[in-house]
């Protein structure tokens, strides 16, 4: 794995974060999803980002793994990290990709910063997850999750230390992963190192059980994110058989988009579009350089 680096922000806060592909290439800010890690990133073959001539540069957020805690962070507060980590690498322009929930974070830096990106894009991205309109269409433990993150936030920490994941062999870990994900996700994670990333991804997201519980929260309350102060595309990529996204809870936020365009893949659900169909995903972000 690719060593964890540190950046000092200038409140004094360390920013933890990852980088890989293709070195001097053209830089994407990976934002992970929750709870989860920068490793996430890795579940992406590093192959075939260097073929698009990508360097991704994957932070923590505040609370995760190495990154410091910031106290009642908002998701409209992000961008200020990440223009400092941009500025500690001495990147002006760069693409942000957001997975899962990391897709809010891509929204705050489209309102915020939207002249120093050239693209942003998100897969599989979650929003308000209490909405009626996701919670209708989740997976019964998905579901349940979020019911406590939202009505029991007082049991939401010990939720989160029992899904920290143990050290198990890959033969272990595939079992466990095949009692939990939908088929399409299975079949996409049991591929190469993918099991051990994923465990070293939920690791680093729930190694500070106050920062994960954080992160959870923000997605069952309000934003505070305008959509129509939104100017710039967002490109949207997802399966039609996410369970953990539903499909229904993107469709609903797209109005709000005025410049949203979003691909769905049938078979796909919701860590399998991010891990087959970067091939679409790595074109949009280079054109997006190419035509900056």
């Amino acid at each position: 794995m690719p060593p964890l680096q540190i950046c000092v922000l200038p409140d004094g806060r360390q920013l933890s974060f990852i980088e890989f592909g293709k070195p001097g290439g053209w830089p994407v800010f990976y934002f992970h999803g929750v709870p989860a890690s920068c490793y996430e990133a890795l579940l992406v073959n590093e192959d075939e980002i260097k073929r698009f001539g990508l360097r991704i540069i994957a932070p923590n957020r505040p609370g995760v793994g190495q990154s410091t805690f910031e106290p009642d962070r908002r998701f409209i507060d992000w961008p200020k990290d990440v223009l400092a980590l941009a500025g500690h690498l001495n990147i002006e322009r760069f693409a942000v990709l957001g997975n899962s929930g990391g897709s809010a974070y891509v929204l705050a830096c489209a309102l915020q910063i939207p002249d120093r990106l050239s693209a942003a894009v998100i897969v599989s991205g979650a929003w308000q997850m209490n909405l009626p309109l996701a919670m209708r269409n989740l997976s019964g433990p998905n579901r349940f999750f979020w019911r406590i993150a939202a009505k029991l936030p007082w049991l939401l920490t010990p939720v989160l230390r029992s899904m920290r994941p143990s050290l198990l062999s890959r033969e272990k870990l595939l079992k466990s992963f095949r009692k939990i994900m939908q088929p399409p996700d299975y079949n996409a994670i049991r591929l190469r190192d993918r099991p051990q990333i994923a465990a070293e991804t939920l690791a680093g997201g729930l190694a500070q059980l106050e920062g994960s519980a954080t992160e959870v929260q923000l997605y069952v309350k309000p934003s505070g994110l305008e959509f129509a102060g939104v100017h710039i595309p967002v490109y949207f990529f997802h399966g039609e058989q996410d369970k953990n996204v539903p499909m229904e809870l993107v469709r609903g936020m797209l109005p709000g988009l005025r410049y949203a365009s979003l691909i769905t893949y049938r078979n796909d659900a919701h860590i399998s579009t991010l891990c087959n169909h970067f091939d679409e995903i790595g074109a949009v972000l280079l054109s997006s350089f190419e035509n900056f």
